[in-house]
Parts: structure tokens; sequence; C-alpha cells
């Protein structure tokens, strides 16, 4: 079975739900999707009742002096003018408000997940700057020794002063190198902190395994995403439409109003109501703006086939990048099994004075990067998964 390594297919491990893994997040950050949360509801429930139209109150007072006369009027109104029928126009309003919704919370979700990602990944980085820093002093170690040999024996003449000084210069150079990685790790550190509020050493992430295709397709965010784009795009289309057939209003209005000049006052209030039946007759766009409509509807529905490859392919990609690391790892256990195998037996002829302290201690340096690199490995699978699982539906 492929990854036959890695804990069961179709498992999803210890992953965490995103209401758990939002806690790596800063505060700030946390209070910055909410806020993005609300705006999306708030701005839907507009959108879902942009369609009915205001009820409109109104004053005015008029003094006026005509031929000596001073003239006042109050003029108080209420109106309203809805539409009721717009030969679907409404459902379709309202349906698309509902996509544009679930569209907006995915893309909202999107960005929360691509920020615990942030997190995640950037504590899998400090992890292996840690590992990478420790291996670094292994290597130094044996540098080191190897320096103390050149020199003995160029010391007793049986080397040349160029075997000593190479020695030397790739000693220099992994100081160097140890150097920058610690640079590397602080930079690193410093990504996190700005991520979240958590000592990265008192966090322990999700460990991910690999999903099957079909559920990491049937999850895909960017599958999810192109959809509901596409079901917007439709709406909006057969929204554009229905603005050219006929619509049904209902309008009505209380209008009081009072005149009054010298000692002559005449009070006048009414109500109207009434149906009105409405469609525009010509317009010179009506063509172009529908077809306008339709062909971002069809572009949409070429996107997601579009999309759906290039999610398979990542998928691919990724599966393929895990079997390659497996095989390191299986390369690196190996070696690791030999280095056992030679550190026992080179103690043996230390013990039996065949060989030197040096000798032990360089294998037993060696043993423990060949032990660090599995480790690596194994975060590097994870970084792979992680951004398999950022990109599904709330599986971080």
């Amino acid at each position: 079975m492929r990854l036959k390594l890695w804990l069961s297919l179709g498992v999803l491990a210890t992953s965490l739900v995103a209401g758990e893994s939002s806690s790596y997040l800063s505060s700030l950050k946390k209070e910055k999707l909410d806020i993005d949360k609300k705006k999306v509801e708030l701005e839907s429930d507009n959108l879902k009742y942009d369609w009915i139209k205001q009820v409109v109150g109104s004053y005015s007072y008029t003094n006026s002096d005509q031929i000596g006369v001073t003239k006042e009027t109050d003029m108080f109104s209420i109106s309203l003018d809805q539409p009721i029928f717009k030969s679907g126009g409404i459902y379709y309003a309202i349906a698309y408000s509902g996509a544009n919704r679930e569209f907006m919370r995915l893309s909202t979700k999107l960005n929360e997940q691509t920020l615990i990602k942030s997190v995640i990944s950037a504590w899998l980085l400090m992890k292996k700057y840690d590992l990478q820093i420790e291996k670094q002093k292994y290597l130094l170690e044996n540098a080191k020794i190897d320096v103390i040999r050149k020199k003995e024996q160029y010391d007793s003449g049986f080397l040349d002063s160029s075997f000593l000084d190479s020695a030397i210069l790739d000693k220099s150079r992994l100081e160097i190198a140890l150097v920058d990685l610690e640079s590397l790790r602080y930079s690193q550190l410093m990504k996190f902190k700005s991520l979240s509020d958590l000592d990265y050493k008192s966090i322990t992430p999700p460990k991910f395994s690999m999903v099957e295709k079909s559920t990491y397709l049937d999850k895909s965010l960017a599958i999810i995403s192109r959809d509901l784009e596409g079901k917007k795009l439709d709406y909006l289309k057969k929204m554009t439409i229905s603005n050219y057939l006929p619509t049904v209003s209902l309008f009505g209005g209380y209008y009081d109003k009072r005149d009054e000049w010298g000692n002559l006052r005449v009070d006048d209030s009414y109500n109207q109501f009434g149906v009105r039946v409405s469609m525009p007759l010509l317009d010179v766009n009506r063509g172009r703006t529908i077809e306008l409509r339709q062909l971002d509807f069809l572009k949409s529905k070429l996107e997601l086939a579009d999309t759906k490859i290039e999610e398979e392919n990542l998928y691919n990609d990724a599966v393929k990048k895990v079997e390659l690391l497996q095989k390191k790892i299986e390369l690196v256990k190996k070696n690791e099994e030999l280095y056992n195998s030679l550190l026992n037996s080179t103690r043996e002829l230390y013990e039996a004075g065949e060989k030197t302290i040096y000798d032990v201690d360089t294998l037993k340096n060696s043993l423990a990067t060949t032990t660090i690199d599995k480790k690596i490995y194994e975060l590097d699978v994870q970084q792979v998964l992680l951004d398999l699982y950022a990109k599904m539906n709330g599986e971080i």
C-alpha cells in the first residue's frame, strides 16, 4: 500500500478543528478574524434585504410674503414604493445573497486557515532549525577532531601542511554555517512571535497523515470556492434578465398639509394607494449586458473544471513528495543501522587498543547526525501534508 509507513490511510490522525487550532493565533489576529466574520454576516444581510425599499418620511415648512400677506405652509408625508414581483428577480436576489454569504464565509475561513498554517509552518521550521543546529554542532565536533588528527599527523611528518590547512578551512566553514543557522532560527522565531502569543516550545501542533484523494477533492477550499462563485454568477445572470421583464410594485402614502395666512387656515390630509406595472421598453445595451453575464457564468464553469485539475495535480505532487521523503527516511535508517554496527565494533577495537577515542567519537557524532536527518525528513513530510490540510475545509 502506498505510504504504508504512515499511521493509516484515510485516518486524519490528531487533526484539530479550526476552533482549537485558532488558539495558536495571537489575540490581535483572532480579533481581526472575528471582525471579518461579523462583517460577512452584516454585509450578507444587507444584500439579502436590499430589494426592500425605504419608507420615506418628509416634512417641509414654508413661510412666504405675497402682497403684504404672510403665508405659512406645513407639509408632512410618508410614502412607499415597493416592488412585489420582478419576474423572478426578487427570488434570484435572495438566492444570490445566500450564495454570496457562503462564498464570503469560505473566503474568511481560507484566510483563517492560512494564518493557522503559517503558525504551524513557522513551528515546523523552528523545530527544523533546532535539529539543523544540533546536527551542525555534531559535524563541527567531527571537524575539530579531524583538525586534531591532521595536526598530529603533520607534527609527526606524515602529512604536509595542505591537508591540515584544508581541515582548518572545513572547520571554519562549519562554524560560519552554524552562525548562519542561528541567525535564520532567530528570524523564524520573530516571524512566529508575530503570528502567535504562545511559546513555540509549549505547543504541540497536530500530526497529519495522508488523506485519500477523493476526500481532499471533496473538501478542497479552492474547488468549493469556485463552485460557489459559479452559483453566484448564475443568479446574477438571472437577476440581470429579470431587470428587463415586467415589475409589479405597490405604492402608497399619507399626506398632511396645512396652509395658513392671516385668519384663514386650511388643513388637508389624504391617503394614496395603488399598483403599478412597469418594464423597460428600450435599452440599447440589453443584449450585451445579458451576454456579458452569460459569459461570466460560462467562464466560471471552465475555471471550476480547471481548478479541479489543478487541485488533483497538487494532491498527486504532495503524494509523490511524501513518497520520496519516505525513501530518504528508509535510506537514513539503513545508514543509522550501519553506523550503529560500526560504532559497536569500533568501541571493541578501541578497548582492545587498535582504535583511538577519536574514531569512536567521530562515529558517535556521525550516528547522531544520521538520526537527526531522519527527524528532519519527518518534519518535511509534515510540512507537505500541512500544505494539503490548509487547503481543505475545516481540517486545521
